[in-house]
């Protein structure tokens, strides 16, 4: 304020004023020609630096608007009134993927997301959704297996308890899979009966002195009916010899360098055709599996005296296989 004039009415008081505008940055007050102003743009201004997140000042448009995010996903947006919108249920369509195990239905906004299994139809899938979800039920037969599957009945081969003295981790064959998935047990026992037969006549050679001397020899061929397991073979053989023997005369044969019978004619007459039957057994080495054997037997004869002959040899070989 400001007085001036000595209050006379020559010179009479004058009281005039001035503006006093703050220097404190950031006074938007002014005096102009028209008196004290604050401009609009000041204020636009001043307003638009101490905006903060979720708002912009545009200061060629002069506006100060919401900020709205262009993340994507973001579904908040300006509706037709000019104000904030954001659509209910988020929006955008949420895009979706099935995956082999996993089939997804909705958009998120008018239709609600979901989530279904997808399970295998094909014959033996025992996988299926109930009421309280995921559920793959087993069911056993009464020949085979036991249990359900779970920690309280596992699964187990049904079985039946050993019955032997002897123990079962020491003594019990196997159980396997074969190509098919069915369960097979050791191969079976085989048992298998092979035999020759020969008699052969002779022009009466002489019974030669001496022991043990080989006068034929006899073969059988035997095979292993199992391609698994070796076979044991037990031979049986049967020699029958016929002796000439004049008076005083005498003989003897065998089997291999068993001599089995000695006969000497005591009489005063020749005797034609003396024989007799002898049977002889032999346990054989084994036989690998599927392969085959040629077990040889030797028929002796020795003694011989008096002009004695023989005219016929008789033999049977026998083979009792067996693969336990």
């Amino acid at each position: 304020m400001t007085l001036l004039g000595a209050g006379t009415d020559a010179d009479p008081h004058i009281l005039s004023a001035a503006v006093r505008i703050a220097t404190t940055p950031g006074n938007l007050l002014t005096q102009g020609p028209d008196g004290l102003t604050v401009a609009c743009e000041a204020v636009q201004d001043c307003v638009g630096e101490a905006l903060a997140d979720g708002l912009e000042y545009d200061d060629s448009a002069n506006q100060i608007r919401a900020r709205v995010s262009t993340q994507a996903g973001n579904s908040l947006s300006i509706g037709p009134d000019g104000g904030l919108f954001a659509p209910q249920g988020g929006g955008n369509p949420v895009t979706t993927a099935d995956t082999d195990c996993i089939q997804m239905e909705g958009d998120g906004s008018g239709a609600p997301l979901s989530a279904s299994p997808r399970l295998d139809s094909a014959a033996g899938n025992l996988l299926s959704c109930g009421p309280g979800g995921l559920r793959a039920a087993v069911t056993t037969g009464t020949c085979g297996l036991t249990g359900n599957g779970t920690a309280a009945a596992p699964l187990q081969a049904r079985t039946q308890a050993w019955p032997y003295a002897g123990p079962v981790d020491a003594n019990a064959g196997g159980v396997y899979c074969d190509s098919a998935g069915a369960l097979r047990s050791e191969p079976r026992g085989r048992y298998d009966f092979v035999q020759s037969q020969e008699n052969v006549t002779y022009p009466s050679p002489a019974v030669p002195s001496g022991a043990d001397n080989v006068v034929t020899t006899r073969s059988l061929t035997v095979t292993n009916p199992d391609p698994c397991r070796p076979a044991a073979v037990i031979l049986e053989v049967e020699a029958d010899v016929d002796f000439d023997l004049p008076a005083g005369a005498a003989g003897a044969m065998g089997i291999t360098t068993d001599e089995m019978v000695f006969h000497r004619n005591t009489g005063s007459s020749a005797i034609s055709d003396w024989h007799v039957q002898v049977t002889k057994m032999a346990n054989m080495m084994p036989i690998p599996p599927g392969g085959s054997a040629t077990f040889s037997i030797d028929i002796t004869m020795g003694r011989g005296a008096g002009g004695a002959t023989y005219n016929r040899i008789q033999t049977f070989l026998r083979a009792f296989v067996f693969v336990l």
